[in-house]
């Protein structure tokens, strides 16, 4: 179970800022053919974000999967329906049916991206929360 500063950690905005970002620069590094990981550690690695970054990668390549195209992203301060979704889905709101277009199996593998994604959240933003306020 997780303590209340993990919790608050996960949805703060700046955590969803820098979630936020990471999707979008992962985009870009798709659209360049350049390596994800390599770009998520260079934009957010010194944010202490680097032990986050290949469950991010994993989580938005079984989005796509998941989805049965690539991810849309916004621009800007405009998010995307897709953007909406994750964070919705990080921050534990309850949301829409998706619409997939895959396996069970790959839905399965994608739910448990999702709350990887927030066990990991919880616990390296909520490390980091502690150890500010200490």
């Amino acid at each position: 179970m997780t303590d209340n500063s993990s919790l608050i950690a996960r949805q703060s905005p700046a955590a969803l800022y820098l979630f936020l970002d990471a999707m979008r620069c992962w985009g870009a590094a798709r659209r360049a053919g350049q390596p994800t990981l390599v770009r998520l550690h260079a934009r957010l690695g010194r944010h202490g974000w680097a032990q986050l970054l290949p469950a991010i990668d994993s989580l938005l390549d079984l989005s796509e999967a998941m989805l049965g195209r690539r991810l849309r992203l916004g621009r800007g301060p405009a998010l995307s329906d897709d953007e909406n979704m994750l964070i919705n889905l990080l921050q534990g709101r309850s949301i829409a049916p998706i619409v997939h277009r895959c396996s069970d199996a790959v839905a399965c593998a994608f739910c448990s991206a999702v709350r990887s994604m927030q066990i990991l959240m919880d616990m390296e933003l909520g490390r980091a929360e502690q150890k500010r306020a200490a």
